[in-house]
């Protein structure tokens, strides 16, 4: 399976070595240069230099081929537009976003293309987890091997 990580901060470097050692093929975008140098020997897996916001550069980076999309860019209007890209333009099937500010939580769902929302307080590993991703999608739509999935429209923070 293929998995597409925006952003190689800390968050994104966590879920990558957790990804990474599922067995997935692995793709991280990065905007920042220096960045992407000191993790060129750090990663496993593909690195792009880029906005995961602008379109050629999600396409440069596999988003077609890709299985797994993670926005975990610090801005959520970032990873907003990233998951609708991926969802909608194109057609990744599991997207997952970080959500950096609650008040902000009501917009990650399934209008944005968000299938899991990741709220920065919460463990965000077992999320990805539980949603049976790191497994693999469990067909079900009930509990994987680690727990309940998550679902389009699940609450995550305070609704308004």
């Amino acid at each position: 399976m293929r998995a597409l990580i925006a952003g190689a901060g800390r968050l994104g470097l966590q879920i990558a070595d957790a990804l990474g050692g599922s067995g997935y093929e692995l793709t991280i975008v990065e905007r920042d240069d220096e960045r992407i140098a000191e993790l060129e020997r750090r990663l496993p897996g593909r690195l792009v230099s880029g906005d995961a916001c602008e379109p050629a550069v999600l396409e440069d980076a596999g988003a077609r081929v890709t299985d797994l999309l993670v926005a975990t860019t610090g801005e959520d209007e970032d990873n907003l537009v990233i998951s609708l890209l991926a969802k909608r333009q194109f057609g990744v099937s599991r997207v997952a976003a970080r959500v950096n500010d609650p008040d902000n939580a009501w917009l990650f769902d399934d209008r944005w293309g968000v299938d899991i929302a990741m709220p920065v307080a919460a463990p965000l590993i077992s999320l990805i987890e539980a949603s049976g991703t790191a497994e693999g999608p469990d067909a079900s739509g009930g509990c994987g091997p680690t727990g309940p999935k998550a679902r389009p429209g699940d609450a995550v923070g305070p609704v308004r």
